[in-house]
């Protein structure tokens, strides 16, 4: 009895991890080091930047029953750590993660914090702190203030981020969306 318990635990456990999606990952790491030479002394620090793709594999609904199926565009996710060691330690010190997203031809970094993100603007190699977005208990609903508006964001189904808010000067709900950098290509 006991074995034949064990059997329906493995083969329901098998069948439960045979259901996540497939995705195509890539992930490339560069390393730079950097000497400071201050008059006194001469220190190293290191900067490991990671970048990581993520994309979904769909297959084409008109090779559905086919043994070779054509594969469907899907959006791709970009994830970039950067990671600083300044001492002779092995770990590294501090850790920014950040997913690139571009709104009415400007471009925004969202960059990870403890609360959710900061969305800075990038113009012209400057970087302008744009809003902050703080998660709510809600699931993938963010709580998006900036000094023009403020509303609920989401991220959608292609993983652009969208920001709802009521426009006073227009008397209607308005929809702004951040287009992940590798969906406009």
């Amino acid at each position: 009895m006991k074995s034949i318990i064990y059997t329906a635990c493995f083969l329901f456990s098998g069948v439960l991890l045979a259901q996540e999606k497939p995705k195509n990952v890539s992930e490339e790491t560069t390393v730079k080091t950097i000497k400071i030479d201050n008059g006194r002394e001469v220190t190293e620090k290191k900067i490991k930047v990671t970048t990581k793709e993520e994309q979904e594999i769909k297959l084409d609904e008109d090779d559905k029953n086919k043994v070779n199926q054509s594969i469907v565009a899907s959006p791709k996710k970009v994830t970039k750590t950067v990671e600083v060691d300044s001492d002779h330690d092995v770990f590294y010190d501090s850790k920014l993660q950040t997913a690139q997203y571009v709104c009415d031809g400007t471009m925004y970094d969202f960059d990870r914090c403890d609360t959710g993100f900061k969305v800075v603007a990038v113009k012209n190699d400057n970087d302008v702190n744009f809003g902050n977005a703080i998660q709510s208990s809600t699931k993938n609903h963010y709580f998006f203030r900036s000094d023009k508006y403020s509303g609920i964001g989401y991220f959608n189904s292609q993983g652009n981020f969208t920001v709802e808010y009521f426009d006073e000067n227009k008397n209607k709900l308005v929809k702004q969306e951040f287009v992940a950098v590798k969906d406009i290509q």
